[in-house]
């Protein structure tokens, strides 16, 4: 009988603690904030495609770029509503031309960043060293 007890007390216990009133992180959501992404380059005379995201659950904002002189870009989204779970993302592609069949592919970096009310979220730096190459940065409100 006693043992009974106790492991009935252990069990209100456990149950007791597990079930403890844990902030859900989507009580803080939606939320205003400023976006801001940017990508600089070492070389701003490539031809790229440059791809700006803001996805969630109601708010999908994209901005698309492809030129030979849009380096460096720098776009801002004042007060967005963001909703939890809303993903930013950076998405380069090197287009960079043929010039001269043989002629050798020129190496250069490009910086990718994603700012959240003038804080770095995500950063990175990447070297292009062949045509057509692609990368991405994304950051996920949590």
């Amino acid at each position: 009988m006693i043992k009974k007890q106790l492991l009935t007390l252990i069990t209100l216990v456990f149950l007791t603690i597990s079930c403890s009133s844990d902030d859900d992180p989507r009580d803080n959501y939606p939320q205003n904030r400023d976006i801001t992404f940017s990508i600089t380059s070492s070389d701003n005379n490539r031809l790229s495609e440059i791809e700006f995201n803001i996805e969630g659950d109601g708010i999908k904002i994209s901005e698309s770029s492809y030129s030979e002189s849009h380096l460096p870009k720098t776009q801002s989204y004042l007060s967005q509503s963001i909703p939890f779970s809303t993903l930013l993302w950076i998405h380069y592609k090197d287009n960079s031309k043929i010039e001269n069949i043989g002629t050798p592919f020129s190496p250069y970096t490009i910086k990718l960043e994603i700012k959240v009310d003038n804080e770095i979220v995500a950063e990175k730096e990447i070297l292009i060293n062949e045509r057509g190459a692609v990368d991405s940065l994304d950051f996920t409100f949590e």
